[in-house]
């Protein structure tokens, strides 16, 4: 086994310290861009949901859709 000498270890202490930062920056970005993104989902959920109640029954039919239909998606929590 090799021994190292100080200025081996302080590098390899130093790189260590680099790794464990970059890990955790990673994480925390990943975090932050999950909330972006269930944040960003939840806004257009309530957008498109607030403009598809307000559809008339003239338009529901050129989209395909029922008065039921929007009535079920509109009950649905903004999350989901």
């Amino acid at each position: 086994m090799k021994n190292c000498t100080s200025e081996e270890m302080n590098n390899h202490e130093k790189n260590q310290l680099d790794i464990t930062t970059s890990c955790k920056n990673s994480l925390a970005k990943l975090k932050e861009n999950t909330w972006k993104q269930r944040l960003a989902k939840i806004a257009h959920n309530w957008r498109t949901r607030n403009r598809l109640s307000q559809l008339n029954d003239a338009q529901l039919k050129d989209l395909g859709l029922t008065a039921a239909d929007v009535d079920q998606e509109v009950r649905k929590p903004v999350w989901k």
